[in-house]
């Protein structure tokens, strides 16, 4: 067979390739277009059937409650001529009202009668007996100024004349202190003129129960609007949220919305979109048939509806285009694998060379041992993360002859508690700047980590002040491991005892309280967080607080805070085996070394006695405190006390009219 044979050979096979494959297509959209003609019939008789079903739900409900307003109704009118007949004596009205409320206790909460002003001068320009129902006190009078029923649509409907007046709902603080609706009739005297108003109330509360006692889909559910428009009941919150049922009442009252949709003449239908839930539906509403006409209001969901039809077209579909489908899903998925694999690569890539970036960043936030340059402190850390980023931090810098410093242990692991760790570390820094007690700080970071976490994160934070001359260690611990004090002049290793507070970032109004201590000399504080402790080896057993003292313990008072950590870390990995690191791991130590000194301060003052010497002794003290780095308020506590002692000496230590001296000495030995 020639070349050219074979080229025109190959032709006519893609062109029966193509021929098969464009059969292929048109038998599919033939199959799909019969579908589609099935699916439109079906679905309309499922909408046919749905309007039949709204139907039927908005009668029964409306049925329902009419049958109690019917049951109100009676109970009002039946007792209108008794009302009628002894209007002379108004402790029958009080009787009067309280039988109505016990005729009807399945749905009559209170009953009134709301007379004309004056009717009764005994009783008042206003006379209102009111009767709750459960209440054993019987009908009371609930007028007043404050409570003045005759600007009530009510009151001012039944004086015009008219027989049936039932109201919208509204709050009745006085009567009823619900929200309810009521009925009322005219009662009037022997001319025919309406003197007063005979009125049940009731909840709101039965009537969106009723509506929505039962409905053909589960999802479904149904409203009550006034013939106005007005909002007269909707269901619970968790059935249907108020901005949904806002938007029912809004679609129902716009008169530009499409109605695509009427059964029976009576009922009323439109399609609408629910944003919350993401899909469409369907809302029916009719007039009640008797008054009150309320508008009854039902909403179905389409997914509830026409569910199972849509799925059955969907399998349809795909049984009809199966065959057509294979191939090309087969090749489109290598072709989707392939592509995300290297999008996979790419994105792992980025994500490892980005994680080393973050690493080496948070690496750089630690302080250097080369921050703090003095004889009598040395201090130490290490953080080796679990992950590429933890969520564990330090941090520790000096100002004003203090070392202030922390360590803190973030909920959670990886990106998200690295990004805390970093917010914390700020929050450390910046509410240290100005601030010498560990409470107020600890206290500042909580409620700046409040606002906004949204994720509920929280931090266990350790925060410590020690004042370098005299030793003295100020420190609050927010849910934090308590560190250790390695005592080497007594030998013993003992935790750091500390009052408890909620972590940092769990309650805005957290309470944070300071401890106090004192370090003594060649003393190291070793503070770690719990993966340290709560290391695993292979049988899930932890390394615990025990053998963290045993490492203490047998380190030399005079061995470098790095040898010591190092010793620590290699416990640690001795006792995991080949178990990983499951925590991040963080530690730091502080020797505190500091040079004894017999007197660092000495000040003398003499002063006359005389009190207007006392102003150069407030600036005196003031000096002395400002140079021992006292606080504010133990300084101020100096100042009055020593105040008070001299004013007694210079008002009684010498014979009046007698001149001489009051000398006040200062010293200090540095602790």
């Amino acid at each position: 067979m020639s070349t050219a044979d074979k080229g025109i050979l190959g032709i006519f096979r893609r062109i029966g390739r193509q021929a098969g494959l464009i059969v292929i297509i048109l038998a599919a959209v033939l199959l799909e277009l019969i579908s589609a003609l099935q699916y439109r019939y079906a679905r309309g008789m499922l909408e046919k059937e749905l309007e039949k079903s709204a139907f039927r739900d908005l009668t029964t409900s409306a049925l329902r409650i009419q049958e109690v307003l019917s049951k109100a109704e009676v109970t009002v009118n039946t007792q209108v001529w008794h009302a009628e007949s002894n209007l002379d004596d108004p402790a029958f009205m009080e009787r009067l009202v309280n039988n109505m409320v016990k005729d009807d206790k399945d749905n009559v909460i209170g009953a009134g009668m709301l007379f004309k002003p004056n009717y009764y001068p005994k009783k008042g320009r206003l006379y209102e007996p009111y009767a709750l129902q459960g209440d054993s006190l019987g009908a009371v009078q609930i007028a007043s100024d404050k409570h003045d029923y005759t600007q009530s649509e009510l009151f001012k409907t039944s004086m015009n004349g008219d027989t049936t007046n039932w109201t919208l709902p509204y709050l009745d603080a006085e009567g009823a202190k619900d929200v309810v609706i009521s009925y009322g009739v005219p009662v009037r005297d022997k001319s025919g003129e309406p003197v007063a108003t005979l009125a049940v109330d009731l909840s709101t509360d039965w009537i969106g129960e009723v509506v929505n006692m039962h409905h053909v889909y589960p999802s479904s559910f149904s409203l009550v609007m006034s013939q106005a428009g007005d909002l007269i009941t909707a269901p619970a919150d968790s059935i249907a949220s108020p901005s949904l049922v806002r938007k029912i009442v809004d679609m129902v009252n716009d008169s530009t919305v499409e109605r695509q949709l009427k059964a029976n003449g009576r009922v009323t239908g439109f399609v609408f979109y629910d944003e919350e839930r993401d899909e469409p539906g369907h809302v029916y509403y009719a007039n009640k048939k008797y008054e009150p006409r309320w508008q009854m209001v039902i909403v179905c969901y389409d997914k509830e509806v026409f569910g199972k039809l849509d799925d059955m077209r969907r399998r349809i579909t795909w049984m009809a285009l199966v065959g057509l489908a294979v191939l090309g899903f087969i090749i489109q998925l290598f072709i989707r694998s392939y592509r995300k694999l290297q999008a996979t690569q790419v994105v792992q890539e980025r994500i490892s060379s980005e994680l080393r970036i973050a690493k080496e960043i948070q690496m750089q936030m630690l302080p250097k041992e080369s921050s703090v340059t003095r004889s009598d402190i040395h201090v130490y850390g290490t953080l080796i993360p679990a992950r590429e980023v933890g969520g564990d931090l330090f941090d520790f810098f000096l100002r004003d002859e203090k070392l202030f410093f922390c360590i803190g242990d973030v909920s959670g692991k990886g990106v998200p508690s690295a990004m805390l760790m970093a917010v914390t570390h700020s929050l450390f820094r910046s509410a240290s700047a100005h601030e010498n007690n560990p409470a107020h700080i600890m206290k500042t970071i909580n409620e700046t980590s409040c606002h906004g976490n949204e994720a509920n994160m929280f931090v266990t934070l350790f925060i410590g002040v020690l004042d370098l001359p005299t030793g003295r260690l100020r420190y609050c611990n927010a849910g934090h491991d308590k560190p250790m004090v390695v005592n080497y002049q007594q030998s013993i290793v003992e935790s750091l005892d500390s009052k408890p507070n909620f972590p940092v970032g769990l309650f805005e109004d957290g309470k944070y309280v300071m401890n106090e201590s004192v370090l003594p000399p060649g003393s190291i504080l070793f503070l770690y967080t719990d993966g340290l402790t709560e290391t695993k080896n292979e049988q899930r057993k932890m390394f615990g607080v025990d053998r963290v003292k045993e490492v203490l313990q047998k380190a030399d008072s005079k061995c470098q805070l790095e040898t010591l950590l190092q010793d620590m870390t290699q416990a640690v990995t001795r006792y995991m085996e080949r178990a990983e690191q499951s925590d991040d791991l963080t530690m730091l130590a502080i020797r505190y070394s500091p040079e004894a000194e017999e007197n660092v301060l000495s000040e003398t003052l003499t002063l006359k006695n005389d009190l207007h010497e006392v102003k150069t002794l407030g600036t005196f003290v003031k000096d002395i405190t400002a140079r021992l780095n006292m606080e504010s308020k133990q300084a101020g506590d100096v100042r009055l006390a020593v105040e008070e002692a001299v004013v007694n000496v210079m008002d009684y230590a010498y014979p009046a009219e007698t001149e001489g001296n009051v000398n006040i000495e200062a010293k200090s030995d540095g602790q």
